[in-house]
């Protein structure tokens, strides 16, 4: 990493999100949660972003809804987005609606660090 690379990460437990957050940020990256799916646009409108890691369900919001939203705005549709659940058959449903990457919960720390360099660097799938 040269510069600081910027993660959004929304997900609506808490827990999770700052889970993620100490992970990423002891991996040197600057992570911005936040837990309302609502704030998602005005986060991304007020500050760049290297990445989204998003969960499929977002207190009464679709995020595979919200990802769609996001590839579709030329302003942002470029950001690398990895969706996350525990849902069965998520990751067809996620890819679908735009995801780069799925995760599934409980997810494991190695996996979503290296799907992360992977899509920051802009390396191609193995």
């Amino acid at each position: 990493m040269n510069k600081k690379e910027k993660i959004l990460v929304l997900d609506d437990d808490p827990d999770i999100g700052m889970m993620i957050k100490m992970m990423l940020e002891y991996k040197g990256y600057s992570v911005t949660v936040s837990e309302r799916a609502e704030q998602a646009h005005e986060i991304l409108k007020n500050d760049e972003f290297d990445l989204i890691i998003m969960d499929m369900l977002l207190s009464g919001v679709n995020g595979t809804d919200l990802c769609s939203e996001f590839k579709k705005d030329s302003s942002i549709a470029d950001i690398p987005i990895i969706m996350i659940s525990a849902h069965p058959n998520a990751k067809d449903i996620c890819l679908q609606a735009g995801a780069d990457e799925f995760i599934s919960k409980p997810f494991d720390m190695h996996d979503i660090l290296s799907k992360i360099d992977r899509l920051i660097n802009n390396q191609p799938v193995n």
